[in-house]
């Protein structure tokens, strides 16, 4: 995948920093900053055994580098996006399925992460002060629940009206754009993370103050719209 990235004149990859035990962060930057651009950023794979968030991230790349693909033009014609395709190497490598190799969860580490720690987080973090953040996307994938979800910034303090719109046009554009998404389902509203400012969603969220969102997608077969033959990927 990064080697196609670097083959195309949309995108760039960059090295944000070492994990815990010295392999790069990939950091995917696709088109170019300019005036009056959005910097829409989208993360996966914080928990490594989630390896469907990955696969996710791929998948957008592809299309995003994709010529001739008109929404891809347009989208890149108003933002940039930064893709870390893999937040958690070291946890990939080692066959973990939530920590990284200092046994830290890294959607734990948000409020304040540390080089030692979780150096992923970190430089996620400070790369993405020196962008902004307009949007943001972490992406995972979620043991329990048979479906496609977000899990947004309602029960924050800081939760504005604004917020509120772009979270219901977001998940409006999305379930239009892809039956596979949906909006019934999702995480109680008395679930702790909801609140939780060290998860990743929430953290930027609170942070800046715009669209962020935690997606999930089922280990299990989607329940609303299975493949019976294949089952769903």
């Amino acid at each position: 995948l990064l080697g196609r990235v670097d083959a195309s004149p949309l995108a760039r990859v960059t090295s944000l920093g070492g994990t815990v035990e010295g392999r790069d962060l990939d950091l995917v930057t696709v088109g170019t900053p300019g005036a009056g651009k959005k910097s829409l950023w989208v993360i996966a794979r914080q928990h490594p055994g989630e390896t469907m968030a990955e696969w996710f991230v791929e998948g957008m790349l592809e299309r995003l580098l994709d010529a001739a693909d008109p929404i891809a033009r347009r989208l890149l014609e108003r933002a940039v996006v930064y893709a870390v395709p893999n937040m958690n190497p070291d946890g990939s490598v080692r066959g973990n399925l939530r920590t990284n190799a200092a046994g830290a969860n890294l959607n734990r580490e948000w409020l304040a992460p540390s080089p030692e720690r979780s150096p992923e987080v970190f430089h996620v973090r400070a790369a993405m002060q020196a962008s902004g953040v307009d949007g943001f996307l972490d992406v995972h994938g979620d043991e329990a629940l048979p479906y496609v979800f977000t899990d947004g910034n309602e029960r924050l303090p800081a939760f504005t009206p604004r917020m509120e719109a772009l979270e219901r046009g977001f998940a409006a554009a999305l379930e239009a754009a892809n039956p596979d998404f949906q909006s019934v389902h999702g995480y109680p509203s008395n679930k702790e993370t909801k609140v939780n400012l060290t998860v990743a969603s929430k953290w930027v969220g609170h942070t800046y103050g715009g669209l962020a969102l935690t997606l999930e997608m089922p280990f299990k077969e989607n329940a609303n719209l299975p493949d019976d033959r294949h089952g769903w990927s």
